[in-house]
């Protein structure tokens, strides 16, 4: 065979190869459109807690993953901060060979660097915690993972950080029940926050979760998604809580 024939069909597969890889899941559409029940939910991965202790293994991430999809959950967010939460970047990949729903990368994001290295794991969507940066810092990470086809999820606490959020160009604003700085947790006070999020942006409960009624709070309070973490990673019938929690 030429040289130059060789060559192209080599270029040509390293055409779809990089489409492929490149390839991502959309994150604000599964929300919008939940795969069962009246609201979507964001199943999270997290191996280790701060204020909870251990709560998972990687050796549990492919079980774990495929009793996410099964129980039709919309979204899974992987929380990859390595030294307090157990997480590594490298699960974001090993969770998307397993399965088809998109993956929110959670971590504690300060620097533009990591939203490239989100991007190069295969995150679909990634998390911007307002508390964490200036105004300015969040319009330019937002702006960022735009760029670089990465849906920004802006999380919000209190009432200038939702104007913040505002300034962006974000889509998406989660309000985060749990205190980072003590973590407590109080839902009432984020569903309160969600009722004065602008109808455009699509709004999203964060933390807190233990049963159905949990999710049914932020459900009233106009969000159209909610994330459980610690509760979920302790369930022992994961399936049947989602279920639950799906069709309130």
């Amino acid at each position: 065979m030429p040289k130059m024939n060789l060559l192209k069909i080599i270029i040509a597969h390293k055409l779809r190869e990089v489409k492929q890889k490149g390839k991502k899941r959309d994150f604000l559409r599964a929300i919008k459109n939940p795969r069962e029940g009246n609201v979507s939910i964001i199943a999270e991965i997290k191996l280790v807690s701060p204020s909870a202790g251990k709560l998972g293994d990687e050796k549990e991430l492919k079980r774990r993953a495929i009793t996410y999809e099964k129980g039709d959950v919309d979204a899974i967010s992987m929380v990859v901060d390595k030294k307090y939460f157990g997480g590594d970047l490298e699960f974001i990949r090993r969770i998307k060979s397993i399965v088809s729903l998109p993956v929110l990368a959670k971590d504690f994001i300060i620097d533009p660097f990591q939203i490239y290295e989100m991007k190069a794991y295969g995150a679909d969507a990634v998390l911007l915690i307002a508390k964490i940066v200036s105004a300015n810092q969040l319009v330019k990470l937002v702006k960022l993972a735009k760029k670089v086809n990465i849906e920004p999820i802006v999380e919000i606490q209190n009432d200038k950080e939702l104007d913040s959020a505002i300034k962006t160009e974000t889509n998406t604003i989660a309000v985060n029940s749990r205190d980072l700085e003590t973590f407590r947790v109080d839902i009432d006070k984020a569903c309160k926050l969600i009722t004065k999020i602008p109808s455009e942006f699509v709004s999203l409960g964060f933390s807190g979760v233990s049963c159905s009624d949990d999710v049914n709070k932020y459900k009233v309070a106009g969000a159209k998604g909610v994330l459980i973490g610690t509760s979920l990673m302790r369930k022992e019938n994961i399936r049947g809580f989602l279920r639950e929690s799906k069709h309130l």
